[in-house]
C-alpha cells in the first residue's frame, strides 16, 4: 500500500517590484528567508530525534524537541537542548529539553515535529515550555487526533507564547522537505487517523519468475543478507507483525 503526502497549496514567495523603495523590503524578504531556512533546519533535526525510538513509543506519537537561542550566539543561533519521547512513560521530549538547556531556555525558540497531546498534567510538554520561559514554538504539523488537535497550540498562545505551525503561520518553499519529514516520522499515526484504518505493509521476496516459495512447498533465502536486514529494521518499527500459522512453531 503506498503512502504519499500532498504539500499543494504552499503560495510562491511573491516577486519583489525593482524600485528605489524596495531596498528596505529586500533586505525584509532576505532576513525572513534565512529565518525560515533555520526554522526547517531545527524542524528536521527534531524529527530526526522522533525517529530514533520509532517501534518504542506506541501508542503515543514519535516526538523530538530543540531548543535554540540567538541570545549571545548570532543571528544563525546555536542549539541549546534537545529531547524525544523513547518509550510509553517516560520523560516527555519537550520536557527532556527544556531541563538540557537550563536558564538557555528563556527567551529561546522550541522547535517540535508535531503539536503535543496532553495538556492536563503539571509535567507535560506544555506545562515545561511555559515554566522554563519558552518565547516562541515552531510546530511541524498539528495533532492528528481530533480530540487533541490544536488543544496544545491554544494552550500555548493562551500563555503569551508565540506559535508558528509550519504550512500555515509559516507558508514558503523552503520549509517544504521539513514538514515533510514531520508527516513521515509519524505516517502510521496519521494514516489511521485519516483512513479510520491500521497503517499496513506486506512484505515477501520473489523471484523473477514470480515465485515466493519452491513448488515442493519448500523455502529457501531468495533476498540478499541486507535485504533481510532491513525487514528486521522495519519489523523494529511495526506494532505487530503477522505470520503464516506454519512460521511459527511451538
Amino acid at each position: 500500500m503506498a503512502l504519499s503526502f500532498s504539500f499543494g497549496g504552499l503560495p510562491p514567495i511573491p516577486p519583489l517590484t525593482a524600485t528605489k523603495t524596495t531596498s528596505t523590503a529586500c533586505l525584509s524578504n532576505k532576513s525572513s528567508s534565512s529565518s525560515h531556512a533555520l526554522d526547517a533546519a531545527y524542524i528536521k533535526r527534531a524529527a530526526e530525534l522522533a525517529d530514533k525510538s520509532a517501534g518504542f513509543t506506541a501508542p503515543h506519537p514519535n516526538f523530538g524537541c530543540v531548543i535554540a537561542t540567538t541570545i549571545g550566539a548570532g543571528k544563525e543561533g546555536v542549539v541549546v537542548g534537545e529531547g524525544c519521547l523513547y518509550a510509553e512513560g517516560t520523560t516527555p521530549a519537550e520536557l527532556q529539553a527544556v531541563e538540557s538547556a537550563g536558564e538557555l531556555s528563556r527567551a529561546a525558540t522550541a522547535y517540535l515535529n508535531m503539536e503535543p497531546g496532553d495538556c492536563c498534567s503539571d509535567r507535560t510538554a506544555v506545562s515545561a515550555l511555559i515554566n522554563a520561559g519558552i518565547s516562541r514554538v515552531v510546530i511541524g504539523i498539528r495533532h492528528p487526533l481530533r480530540h487533541l488537535r490544536g488543544n496544545a497550540i491554544r494552550a500555548l498562545r493562551s500563555e503569551g507564547l508565540q506559535v508558528d505551525v509550519l504550512g500555515e503561520d509559516i507558508q514558503t518553499k523552503t520549509i517544504e522537505e521539513a514538514l515533510k519529514s514531520c508527516l513521515l516520522v509519524n505516517a502510521p499515526l496519521l494514516f489511521r487517523a485519516a483512513n479510520r484504518v491500521p497503517f499496513s505493509v506486506l512484505k515477501y521476496a520473489m523471484t523473477l519468475d514470480g515465485k515466493i516459495a519452491a513448488s515442493s512447498g519448500d523455502a529457501s533465502w531468495i533476498s540478499s543478507t541486507k535485504s533481510r536486514t532491513l525487514v528486521f529494521q522495519l519489523r523494529g518499527r511495526s506494532d505487530a507483525v503477522i505470520v503464516g500459522g506454519n512460521t511459527i512453531h511451538v
